[in-house]
C-alpha cells in the first residue's frame, strides 16, 4: 500500500506518513481526544478526504489530487439537511460550521475511509452532493 499522509488543519500542519490501515484507524480515534477537529487525509493518485472528526458526528469531503472543485461531500440521505443546524469542527483553531446534512455518525466516516483505502475508489453506499 502506498503511504496515506495524515495532515492535521491547525497551521504547523503536522503531517504523518501511514501505510497500514490499524494505524490509520488508531490515529483517527485518538483524535477524538481533542474534539471536533478536521484533517486531510491524502492518497496517492486518487485524492484528498478532508474528514470532520468528532462525537458523534464528523464529516466526509472528497476532492481530487490538485484540490480542484468540484468537491463531493457525503451525506446518508439524498432529502436530508432541511434547516438550517450546523454542527462546528475546528480547522486550524478556526471554528467551522458543517450543515448537519453534510454530517454522518462517526463509525460511518471511518467506514468510507476504510472502503476508500481500501477500493481506491468511493462507496456508493453513500450519497455524494457537490459543493
Amino acid at each position: 500500500m502506498n503511504q496515506i499522509k495524515v495532515i492535521s488543519s491547525y497551521i504547523n500542519q503536522e503531517e504523518v506518513k501511514i501505510s497500514r490501515e490499524e494505524e490509520l484507524l488508531a490515529i483517527l480515534h485518538d483524535l477524538l481526544q481533542y474534539g471536533n477537529s478536521v484533517i486531510l487525509l491524502k492518497f496517492p493518485h486518487l485524492g484528498v478526504l478532508t474528514i470532520g472528526i468528532g462525537t458523534p458526528y464528523g464529516f466526509v469531503e472528497y476532492g481530487d489530487e490538485n484540490g480542484l472543485p468540484p468537491f463531493l461531500c457525503a451525506t446518508d440521505e439524498p432529502n436530508f439537511g432541511i434547516g438550517d443546524s450546523f454542527v462546528e469542527f475546528d480547522s486550524g483553531g478556526t471554528p467551522t460550521p458543517i450543515p448537519i446534512h453534510y454530517c454522518l455518525p462517526f463509525d460511518r466516516v471511518l467506514d468510507i475511509v476504510v472502503y476508500f483505502l481500501r477500493n481506491k475508489k468511493l462507496p456508493d453506499y453513500i450519497t455524494w452532493k457537490k459543493v
